[in-house]
């Protein structure tokens, strides 16, 4: 594919030199800025000519309808415009140096670099080299200028054009003009054929017409004795009123012809206004009443009650928006539950954080003060275990006290005591030291109680904390069923609102089914009604045949009754039944070749109809598909571009007939509905259509080109002025996004913080190219 990668002119416009480099693969905005007139703002500042530049070099012309030297700069009588073309696909580089001036012929070098060898395209004129060049590209110049250059001065979008425009549009598409050249040849071929069998048939008409006349004669001669006996002249008066019975029967169906030739014309007629109120904005309704009044006169059979049809299908689409409607107040409910739900889950996790915090914090301090009074317990019981011990001692060594003590003896003369089993325990001694061990013991019973009444003070301070524990505990989980329960009362709406939700898509299917349905009803009805007008033409075109073979039938009924007179007035008295005979016998052979000839006649046209009927299909089949095609790249275009609007093309459909009818309609649809047709639609709207279809159309052009061949260049001169600001960052980011090579010239209407802008300023009467 062809990429413009360079743009360098001399003295165009009011520009002395201009030399820009292409962005590749981003939208280039491109605005100006006046500084010679500020009332003009952009305007006049040169946007356009850079432009032109692209378009003069390539085909020769400028957009605007103006003279070439109108485009050199006015102090100047010449200028120079150089367009530089690549291609990855065989690595080559086309150069177009084109020439201006006021008073000589143009010039046009066309240069070819390919493994860095320059090749000079030589060329016998400037009008093949501008062919060259259109063929290089592997575009034709209409292409150029409604597909990739387009200009408010000659741009006209696809969806406006009339049917005609759109058939040759997708004709070329599809190649279905190779095919219409070969249902011509067809034709041309037909053509011989059917005026040769239409005499034939006249011939053998005339034939017959003699055979039964010349029948009905030998009849006479053999059977009528009556008619022997009378004279010859009675016998020649008689075929003369026979004559003049034929003479008026031909009059009679002449007249009839000559009525048959006005119907046909009323026909012709009745077609042209079908096909004016087909392309009509008229509503279907009074269509109908205009289709009916059409078509009656000529009884051509009746029209489907669409009336009724259009009233129930009317009826299915308000029975399911009134379900709809049902469906989406129950979303809006459904919505507000969830919403309020989630609102109050919210509320809840929020009063849970703190809690949670505050419980947390508390739960520390409970199992802090736990461990503080374990420790504690374990040094009070391990004390007391140790003052235990220690009492149990100061027992054992009281009651051995008390025992040795027991076995004591006192002197009678100086009272001194003392143990006869041991002399050396001292007894005095031993009661005051029984008297300080019982003191000691009193003292450890005193502590051993104090300690005993602290383990039960802590053993209750932890039951409390227990408790208290539980108790946060137990509101934890309270929070938690809570939160659990939220939880599920919003998983639960929220299914119930996507239920709804499917609900709603299923009747918005169902509804878009509906109004495609509905949307196929016009056409079906033009297609009835083009069929019954067909067979009106068929049923007029038999009967003008029918009577054209009657007069010939009359009139050569009339030679052979003028023959029979000349044959009677020449015998002699003689019975002319074997001469009658004679003429039977020589036209019956006359027939049969005739009906011979007629029979290999309609093989021949028929085999030539039937090659007809294929290529016709063949060339349906094509264009449906390439219709069906552009629908469905425009409407990826169209989210690319942010649009919530749809299109639907519907092409070439059989009628009953088998003949083909070509025409092809545009609807727009919006969430699943018919908006009606383009021309409804606001400005802006449009332009993104406008821009969808014409991405449609490059891609199916540059498809429909040879692998080296096509042009990844979009160039929209002031075609999206009626884009807000936010259309155009979104339309110029789903283009960055597909990647195409896009200048767009505009008013700068579009966010400052838009990465790729050109700007282009004018003063002191000269453009130039911001740096």
């Amino acid at each position: 594919m062809w990429k413009l990668t360079g743009i360098y002119a001399q003295n165009i416009c009011a520009f002395r030199e201009l030399h820009y480099e292409l962005q590749q693969g981003v939208t280039t905005l491109i605005f100006g800025d006046n500084r010679d007139n500020e009332s003009q703002r952009s305007n006049g500042s040169g946007k356009s000519a850079l432009i032109e530049c692209i378009a003069i070099g390539i085909t020769g012309s400028p957009l605007r309808k103006i003279k070439n030297e109108e485009i050199i700069n006015d102090n100047s009588d010449e200028c120079l415009i150089e367009l530089q073309f690549k291609s990855d696909c065989n690595n080559e580089t086309l150069t177009i140096e084109r020439k201006m001036f006021r008073k000589a012929a143009s010039e046009v070098i066309c240069t070819i670099l390919r493994d860095k060898e320059s090749n000079e395209i030589a060329q016998p004129s400037v009008d093949a080299c501008n062919k060259y060049i259109l063929e290089k590209l592997g575009i034709s110049r209409d292409e150029l200028f409604n597909n990739f250059i387009l200009s408010r001065y000659r741009y006209r979008d696809f969806l406006s054009s009339s049917d005609k425009d759109k058939k040759d549009i997708i004709n070329r598409f599809s190649n279905g003009i190779l095919v219409d050249r070969a249902i011509e040849r067809i034709r041309e071929d037909m053509q011989p054929v059917e005026e040769t069998l239409k005499q034939t048939e006249i011939e053998l008409a005339g034939v017959d017409g003699r055979i039964g006349m010349l029948t009905e004669q030998i009849e006479q001669e053999e059977t009528g004795r009556e008619e022997k006996l009378r004279t010859k002249e009675e016998k020649i008066a008689g075929i003369g009123q026979n004559i003049s019975a034929r003479r008026t029967l031909i009059r009679e169906k002449k007249e009839e012809i000559l009525i048959q030739k006005e119907s046909e014309e009323k026909l012709k007629s009745a077609d042209d206004r079908l096909q004016e109120l087909e392309n009509s904005d008229i509503s279907l309704e009074e269509s109908l009443l205009q289709i009916t009044s059409l078509l009656t006169p000529f009884a051509a059979g009746k029209l489907t009650d669409w009336k009724n049809v259009i009233a129930a299908k009317k009826q299915q689409i308000d029975r399911a928006k009134t379900g709809l409607e049902q469906w989406d107040d129950t979303f809006l409910k459904s919505e507000k539950k969830v919403n309020g739900l989630l609102e109050n889950q919210k509320k809840l996790k929020s009063e849970y954080q703190v809690f949670s915090s505050d419980y947390n914090t508390q739960n520390e301090k409970f199992t802090s003060g736990l461990n503080s009074l374990d420790n504690h317990l374990e040094k009070v019981s391990r004390e007391t275990e140790e003052l235990k011990t220690t009492r149990r001692n100061l027992s054992a060594a009281i009651d051995n006290l008390h025992n040795r003590l027991a076995g004591s003896i006192a002197c009678p003369s100086c009272g001194y005591e003392f143990l006869v089993s041991d002399k050396e325990f001292d007894v005095p001694a031993s009661r005051e030291e029984l008297h300080h061990k019982k003191e000691e013991f009193q003292t450890v019973s005193s502590l051993i109680t104090d300690s005993n009444n602290k383990i039960i003070s802590i053993e209750r301070e932890e039951t409390r904390i227990k408790s208290d524990k539980r108790a946060l505990s137990l509101q934890n989980s309270s929070w938690t069923d809570k939160l659990n329960t939220a939880e599920r009362e919003v998983k639960s709406a929220v299914f119930e609102t996507e239920e709804i939700k499917r609900s709603q898509k299923r009747v918005s299917a169902s509804i878009a089914s509906l109004q495609e349905e509905a949307g196929g009803i016009r056409r079906k009805v033009f297609d009835e009604a083009f069929s019954l007008l067909d067979d009106a033409f068929a049923a007029n075109e038999r009967k003008n045949t029918s009577l054209l073979e009657d007069v010939k039938a009359a009139e050569t009924s009339i030679e052979t009754l003028e023959n029979t007179i000349r044959e009677l007035k020449e015998s002699k008295g003689e019975d002319i039944t074997a001469t009658l005979k004679a003429s039977l016998k020589e036209y019956r052979k006359k027939s049969a070749a005739v009906l011979e000839k007629k029979t290999r006649l309609e093989k021949e046209l028929s085999t030539l109809e039937e090659q007809e009927q294929h290529f016709v299909m063949f060339k349906s089949y094509l264009a449906n598909s390439k219709i069906e095609a552009l629908g469905k790249i425009t409407n990826e275009f169209l989210e690319n571009i942010g649009s919530d609007i749809r299109i639907r093309f519907s092409g070439y459909t059989a009628l009953k007939t088998g003949k083909i009818r070509e025409k092809i309609s545009v609807s727009l649809i919006r969430a699943g509905l018919d908006c009606g047709s383009f021309g409804k639609f606001s400005a802006g709207e449009a332009a993104r259509v406008n821009l969808a279809t014409i991405l449609s159309m490059q891609k199916l052009i540059n498809s429909n080109c040879d692998i080296d061949k096509g042009l990844d260049l979009l160039v929209l001169d002031e075609i999206l002025e009626a884009v807000d600001e936010d259309g155009l960052s979104c339309m110029f980011e789903a283009l960055n996004k597909i990647g195409v090579t896009a200048l767009v010239v505009s008013h700068g209407n579009i966010a400052e913080g838009y990465k790729y802008k050109l700007k282009i300023i004018k003063e002191n009467g000269e453009s130039k190219i911001e740096e």
